[in-house]
């Protein structure tokens, strides 16, 4: 899974009603210029170089005290003199230079990584939390904001600017500003037990590999095992000190002596169970245990919900997104279950008969353990691909080269690279170049292609290195001002991070498939990014509702299977000789052998997800082992014994963000699979299509809907088909 990381304005807006004033000077916010504050919202292009620890302090200092001002002439303002832009739109820009320095800071953290770096984010963090603790203006805001909200000149608004009142209005009351003062201070005390709990989630499941151990000392219960494991094995043990020479053992552990060898080679069955409980023991260990963590959790997430007036979490999370209620969630979950079980079965059925024939005997289990090990003694089958067989035509220069011609193509876009240096601190920036954090790092201008208009700029910093955070995200850096007259407007900023090994000197820099995968998911959200724009700067950006974030990134990824697509920039890196049209077919065939355990995998955790959160009185308190198997007994692989539920070491819906809405991957993916459909139809490269899909979603940001947005573009509701085709026995 892949998130799109972003400061989220949401929260920011949230947390600005409640900063005091600043105790000391700092100028008015008619004096904040981008050569004293470069964290600051200014110039299109920052001067890195000069965004240090110390002037992000300096620069958060001077946002909280424009913020303040800023704040300060909302709370002054009168039902008389409410206007739109003095109450609604001026609490959104309030804040712009705290988000801005919040973001510049953050982005910075992730791509250098260095120590300054970590002290600078916990300074700001914290900085941030002292100054939102008393609480200036916000009872007098909150009274000011729901009186214009609910005032009779609303209804003379345009319909995105009436759109946005109501997200206001949501989001304050989200934000608890509505509440009493005791509740606010509950509600404080609520989300900061959840964080710290989701905290220590996340540290039980990362340190659970390092917990389980099995020491074997009769290496007849290893019989199997490849002798390089066995010397490993051997030597783990020594230097833990349960054996020596003369009396040896074999440590087997989740690590450098894996319990998934044993699975996979040794031909002891006992000696596998023991290793296959070692493999599910995370978020199970006495003192690694998740099961109280999660069951306060949940109690906490349903005391906030029913505090700011839901009747459970799930509805609280939904409603502002597509599904508006955590049971149109639910439903869509099930709906996807029921039209997926006919796959899942005709798969449960052929995995039995391989598993019986493997193992001489009539299955109508399997015990878990025998799974690795019965797959190992399979003939491979006929017609698994190698997708490694691609990888000499993926040379990188040639896939960045032809994604951005394909999608400019598609788009009716121009993408033109403009020169950059990485300069030190106190370095004046040359004439005509564009500076960057770090050498390499490149930068691109997006234009229109009829107009010359330019939409926006990115970064694209592929290669690892230290201190860089690991996996691939884009980032939105600074989103353009609307243009007065409904036009495009100012060019928004953001940037594409990878992490693909850098070039060796003499050497052909070669891409995965995987790889490949990323950039064109990544460069799906950029797009998005790029090319947002509305009536106000809040709908400009690619900030839709959560269930529709992935759908572009979820679409654009679907060409790495296409013909027309490959053939674009899939070059042999010695030859230059396109890929062959074989080669290619069985690329695109490979998709469709999908493995349907993985879709369910994610389904299944949808349901629990959504049920627990939904059903919280029915399940609380209850071994959640237990419930998870009352929850998905019709969709459980006939297992001898069932794992411990995936709830126990699931980071993404207790600890990062995403509670209550796992199911949004899949309903981006039905969506872009629906989207694809339509391209398929008319073209995959085909700019009409794509002028339409640029019209219909991408262009509009969050001014409209988002089930209105793939609405127009598919000319009906969105359906399922297209996606569970991927599913379809074959």
């Amino acid at each position: 899974m892949m998130k799109l990381h972003h400061i989220a304005l949401s929260t920011l807006a949230a947390l600005l009603p409640l900063l005091p004033a600043q105790e000391q000077a700092a100028p008015p916010a008619a004096q904040l210029s981008a050569q004293a504050h470069p964290f600051h919202r200014t110039d299109l292009y920052p001067a890195w170089s000069r965004m240090t620890p110390q002037q992000a302090l300096t620069d958060l200092r001077a946002a909280i005290a424009q913020a303040n001002d800023r704040l300060a002439a909302i709370s002054a303002v009168t039902p008389e003199t409410a206007t739109f832009e003095n109450t609604i739109l001026a609490w959104y820009e309030a804040g712009e230079n705290l988000k801005q320095t919040m973001n510049y800071a953050y982005h910075l953290y992730i791509v250098l990584g260095k120590k300054d770096m970590q002290h600078m984010m916990d300074t700001l963090m914290q900085e941030s939390t002292n100054h939102s603790a008393e609480g200036l203006h916000a009872p007098r805001i909150a009274q000011v904001l729901q009186q214009a909200g609910n005032a009779p000149w609303v209804q003379q608004l345009s319909p995105e600017k009436q759109r946005f009142v109501q997200q206001t209005l949501r989001q304050l009351r989200d934000s608890g500003l509505t509440l009493t003062p005791e509740q606010q201070v509950r509600k404080a005390q609520i989300e900061q037990e959840i964080s710290r709990l989701g905290f220590r989630f996340s540290q039980y499941v990362k340190m659970s590999p390092q917990v389980w151990e099995l020491i074997i000392t009769d290496p007849a219960e290893l019989d199997g095992m490849p002798e390089r494991w066995m010397q490993n094995a051997a030597a783990a043990a020594r230097h833990r000190g349960v054996a020596t020479d003369e009396q040896p053992a074999w440590l087997i552990n989740l690590t450098n002596s894996p319990a998934s060898a044993v699975l996979r080679y040794c031909n002891v069955a006992e000696t596998r169970r023991k290793c296959w409980r070692g493999t599910t023991s995370a978020g199970t260990a006495r003192t690694l245990d998740t099961e109280p963590l999660i069951h306060r959790i949940l109690e906490l997430r349903h005391e906030l919900a029913t505090l700011l007036g839901y009747d459970n979490f799930a509805d609280k999370e939904a409603a502002h997104r597509m599904m508006g209620t955590g049971q149109r969630a639910l439903a869509f979950v099930d709906d996807m279950l029921a039209k997926t079980k006919p796959a899942w079965d005709a798969y449960i059925a052929a995995e039995l008969r391989r598993y019986s024939k493997a193992s001489g005997k009539q299955l109508t289990a399997v015990a878990p353990w025998d799974t690795a090990y019965l797959d190992h003694h399979l003939p491979p089958a006929r017609n698994k691909f190698n997708v490694k067989t691609i990888t000499p035509y993926l040379q990188t220069d040639n896939v960045v080269n032809g994604l951005l011609n394909m999608w400019a193509g598609i788009l009716s876009l121009r993408f033109e690279e403009l020169p950059t240096v990485c300069l030190n601190p106190g370095e004046p920036c040359p004439d005509g170049k564009i500076e960057v954090w770090y050498p390499g790092v490149r930068c691109f201008a997006v234009k229109d292609a009829a107009t010359g208009t330019h939409v926006g700029s990115f970064y694209l910093d592929l290669y690892t290195r230290p201190g860089k955070r690991g996996q691939a995200w884009c980032l939105p850096l600074r989103d353009g001002n609307p243009a007065p007259d409904g036009g495009v407007g100012e060019p928004h900023l953001a940037a594409l991070m990878a992490n693909i090994a850098p070039p060796m000197p003499g050497k052909p820099q070669l891409l995965s498939h995987s790889e490949l995968y990323m950039l064109h998911h990544e460069f799906g959200h950029m797009m998005h990014m790029m090319l947002g724009h509305g009536e106000i700067r809040p709908h400009c950006t690619a900030e839709v509702e959560r269930d529709f974030v992935e759908m572009p990134s979820h679409l654009q990824e679907s060409w790495i299977w296409e013909p027309a697509a490959l053939a674009t920039f899939a070059r042999h890196y010695q030859t230059g000789e396109p890929m062959p049209a074989e080669l290619m077919a069985q690329l695109t065939a490979s998709r469709g052998s999908n493995p349907i355990e993985m879709h369910m995998r994610m389904l299944l955790c949808s349901k629990l997800d959504l049920e627990m959160h939904i059903n919280y009185e029915k399940y609380k308190g209850r071994p959640i082992d237990e419930v998870a198997s009352e929850i998905l007994a019709p969709w459980l692989f006939p297992y001898t014994e069932q794992p411990p539920t995936e709830l126990r070491t699931l980071t993404y819906t207790m600890a990062e963000g995403y509670a209550a809405c796992l199911y949004t991957y899949k309903w981006c993916e039905m969506l872009a699979a629906d989207a694809m459909s339509r391209f398929k139809k008319e073209g995959v490269l085909n700019p009409a299509t794509g002028a339409d899909y640029r019209r219909s979603i991408l262009e509009r940001g969050s001014s409209v809907p988002a089930m209105q947005q793939i609405r127009d573009f598919l000319g009906r509701d969105p359906q399922p088909d297209a996606l569970l085709e991927l599913y379809r026995p074959r």
